[in-house]
């Protein structure tokens, strides 16, 4: 099941840069076009439009899969680390209602929606379509965290007090090897 996970995340990250590729491309085209020729394409901003709504909710089902959302741990820091995954599993649960809402409106709006594109014809549900992958994506995701939340919970006081010092000890190795890396670049 893991290596499957590994295998969507790996697609997500490449297609993520595909479209970001495409779009600064298409813009950055059009933005010469319109400087040097006074004119530049038209579909490009419709279809960048249609590219930066797939390339948000890509962008968030990977962000939501790897926990990296921005938080405010003001109360949470000051929690013990069973108290920090309770709020987790907690949290995690209004997000599946919040999520499904979301889910509930884009499948509405995606099957009743008759609008198209005023130059390129393709169907705004294809943007709305992006909506629902992306949320149905993070409600997924989001009964996954509850269930390591949960079965994180089996383990002693201590044991979770251990598993937080070295995942904190593993971001700061982290965040040093990235320091030296950019330092030996910039003598570079």
């Amino acid at each position: 099941m893991q290596a499957l996970v590994n295998i969507c995340s790996t697609i997500n990250r490449y297609l993520s840069c595909v479209i970001l590729i495409i779009m600064v491309g298409l813009v950055a085209g059009n933005t010469f076009l319109r400087y040097f020729f006074s004119s530049g394409i038209i579909i490009t901003e419709e279809f960048v439009r249609y590219l930066f709504m797939w390339g948000v909710y890509l962008g968030v089902v990977s962000v939501w899969y790897g926990r990296a959302h921005i938080r405010v741990t003001t109360i949470t820091d000051r929690l013990s680390p069973r108290g920090q995954l309770q709020f987790d599993a907690v949290f995690e649960v209004v997000s599946i209602l919040v999520l499904g809402t979301l889910c509930y409106g884009s499948y509405q709006y995606y099957f009743d929606t008759t609008t198209v594109g005023q130059v390129t014809g393709i169907p705004y549900s294809m943007m709305i379509l992006a909506v629902l992958i992306g949320t149905l994506c993070c409600a997924v995701i989001s009964l996954g965290h509850i269930k390591e939340d949960l079965s994180l919970l089996k383990l002693s006081d201590a044991e979770l007090a251990e598993r937080k010092r070295q995942i904190e000890a593993e971001l700061e190795a982290q965040m040093q090897a990235e320091a030296a890396e950019a330092h030996k670049q910039t003598k570079e």
